[in-house]
């Protein structure tokens, strides 16, 4: 079994050790280039998600909060000119989020960042900048802090207020959010958005604003919910493809 022993003598504690070790260079190599966030990304979720099956005996996160605060601000960084980047940054905050609630602080700085650039909106054409799909994952980020952590995210909302010199940044943000809500592809993403806009409502009554919208975003989430799943292909009867083989040989007959 690869999960700790509760024993604390066996070679999987010392396998934890080793792989935390392992983890503490992570940073260094984000700083090697920004074509590394994506694996790197898609190497801290599967920490992530071994940590919470018990691989780690639950140390990645008490043990190294701080260097994973840094490591995932950097990354939202790195990732601005690539889509996939993006993607890979939000799937590991979604994990965090998803897997350890209680350790959704250390991931204030970094949600700041992510609450900057929805605020600011798509650059595309523009220079460097975040795209309106890469926006629209952030937004799916923000969305799920909101909803299990909303000390946290009204916390990195603050800070990205204050980078920007926004007084009122809820409304702000519901607006902006909605804006790239076309950046949506996945039906899942529809009903993260639908739920957390449609929980950022009460908070601020400015924000009932955009009350048509979200109601819209709603019922397309819902209507997603009811198209019936693609049935799965059916394949051919052997009689159909036999038929098939002989019909394509009967060029070939006179040539016997």
């Amino acid at each position: 079994s690869l999960r700790c022993s509760r024993r604390g003598g066996g070679g999987d504690a010392g396998l934890a050790e080793a792989l935390l070790c392992l983890a503490a260079r992570m940073p260094a190599l984000l700083d090697v280039g920004s074509d590394l966030c994506r694996p790197l990304m898609q190497l801290l979720d599967w920490y992530l998600l071994h940590d919470a099956a018990g691989l780690l005996c639950g140390r990645l996160l008490a043990a190294r909060a701080g260097m994973l605060s840094t490591l995932l601000e950097e990354a939202v960084r790195s990732s601005c000119a690539d889509r996939r980047g993006t993607i890979a940054v939000a799937g590991a905050m979604h994990s965090l989020l998803v897997l350890a609630p209680a350790h959704a602080p250390l991931l204030e700085r970094p949600l700041a960042l992510v609450a900057q650039a929805v605020l600011q909106g798509p650059c595309e054409g523009q220079g460097e900048g975040y795209s309106e799909l890469s926006l629209a994952t952030f937004g799916g980020v923000a969305g799920r802090a909101l909803l299990v952590a909303p000390s946290t995210f009204e916390a990195a909302l603050s800070s990205a207020a204050s980078a920007l010199g926004l007084a009122q940044p809820l409304p702000a943000f519901c607006f902006a959010w909605l804006a790239v809500c076309d950046g949506m592809l996945l039906s899942s993403q529809r009903r993260l958005a639908a739920l957390a806009l449609a929980a950022l409502l009460p908070l601020e009554p400015k924000a009932l604003g955009c009350l048509e919208e979200v109601l819209s975003l709603c019922v397309s989430a819902l209507a997603d919910e009811e198209q019936p799943p693609p049935s799965p292909a059916r394949s051919p009867p052997p009689e159909a493809v036999r038929a098939a083989f002989s019909h394509a040989l009967e060029p070939f007959d006179s040539l016997a």
